[in-house]
This record gives C-alpha cells, sequence and structure tokens, in this order.
C-alpha cells in the first residue's frame, strides 16, 4: 500500500481510472461504494444488487447526486451508462462481469453460488477479481486462483478484510524471522489472555509467535 496515494493521483492525472464492478449493495457493498467514490484514480462503475434500489442507495448513500445516477436493465444501458461515466445501477450481476470498461469485479455478496458465477464470468471477460465473498473462498478459492492464471488476470482478497488482514500479519511475523505456530481469524476483539473473554460470536484475531535461535 506504500505510495499507493500517489500511484492513484497519477493515474487520475492521466485519464487513467481504474473502473471497478460491484456485486452486493449490502453493508460491505455500501462501505466500498462510499470509500471508492472518494478516491482518485478508482471508481465504482457499476453496482449491482437483487434489490435494485440498494444499489441505487448505495450511489446515493456516498452523497452521488441523482443526475449522475443511471440504473440499467440491460446490459447495453450499462455499457452505455460507464461510456458517459455515470454510476450504473443494476440489479443482475451478470452486467457486472460482462460491462465494457469495467478493469476490476469484487464480489460482496456472501452466497457461495453467486460469488462462483460472479468471478467466473468475469475472468472469462479478462477482468480481474477481488474476492469478498469468504463463502465462496473457501470452498473453491484455490480453483478460482488457477482459474485466474489460466485466463492472465488477478484472483485476490483484500486488504482489511479478515483474510487478508490475518495473512499480512503472517508475512510480517515470517520476514521478521519468526515461527508461526498459531493464527486465528478476525480482528474485532482484543485478545483477552486471562481467559475472561465472553463468546459474542466473534473471534479473535492473532498469530502466536516463537523466535528460533541457532
Amino acid at each position: 500500500m506504500l505510495n499507493m496515494n500517489w500511484k492513484l493521483e497519477q493515474r487520475e492525472k492521466e485519464g487513467k481510472i481504474i473502473k471497478v464492478g460491484i456485486v452486493g449493495a449490502g453493508q460491505m457493498g455500501r462501505g466500498m461504494v462510499t470509500q471508492m467514490v472518494l478516491m482518485k484514480g478508482m471508481t465504482p462503475a457499476i453496482v449491482s444488487d437483487i434489490n435494485v434500489d440498494l444499489a441505487v442507495q448505495a450511489f446515493k448513500y456516498a452523497e452521488v447526486a441523482d443526475e449522475e445516477i443511471v440504473v440499467a436493465n440491460t446490459l447495453e444501458e450499462a455499457n452505455a451508462g460507464i461510456a458517459a461515466h455515470k454510476y450504473v445501477a443494476c440489479g443482475d450481476a451478470s452486467f457486472v462481469s460482462a460491462a465494457e470498461g469495467v478493469h476490476a469485479v469484487i464480489d460482496c455478496t456472501g452466497v457461495p453460488d453467486v460469488g462462483a458465477k460472479v468471478a467466473t464470468d468475469a475472468m472469462k471477460n479478462g477482468k480481474h477479481v477481488v474476492m469478498l465473498n469468504v463463502e465462496t473462498d473457501v470452498v473453491i478459492g484455490p480453483y478460482l486462483d488457477k482459474f485466474a492464471k489460466d485466463h492472465g488476470v488477478i484472483y485476490t482478497g483484500s486488504a482489511g478484510d479478515e483474510p487478508g488482514a490475518v495473512m499480512e500479519l503472517y508475512c510480517f511475523a515470517k520476514a521478521m524471522g519468526l515461527n508461526v505456530e498459531v493464527m486465528g481469524k478476525g480482528k474485532n476483539n482484543k485478545l483477552d489472555f486471562q481467559g475472561r473473554h465472553k463468546d459474542n460470536g466473534r473471534n479473535d484475531c492473532y498469530v502466536q509467535l516463537h523466535r528460533t535461535y541457532s
């Protein structure tokens, strides 16, 4: 992530905006739209949700003006909206995977079969895929990774999401010369070393480290 702000600013100056398609306008998708609207060099070009009103509301929550939002009922309408530099909302996830000009697709649905179809369709169309759908990733993640390589694109998780966060900790620890003996998922709660933590349905995020001396 080092220097990412400058790299994105440079893309903005050069007119090389990264156009992103987002599937799923729930909490994660809406947050993604809100953040991305503020960013330079990247834009949420098209957002899909089975309830198209949620896709529209995601843009409105990000304070996008009504006249800048286009509701697409066909792929042709979606392509036209993106070409006109509008924010496109739709109810069909296949539009996101097939839309012209979209460079990367993010799946935020949490539905395994939907994530699998969105990802494979997007990669067949030459688009990179960021998988925020852990339910899909734990089932066929290795397959999707190979599928991406076979199609010359990238399949990845997200920095900040639990799998990405724990992997960053792992890589940092290994770079420091430590052995990682335990990895825990989640990042919402502090680790209670006294054992007094009450289960609230969320997991702690930690890596247990051991330094080996020769």
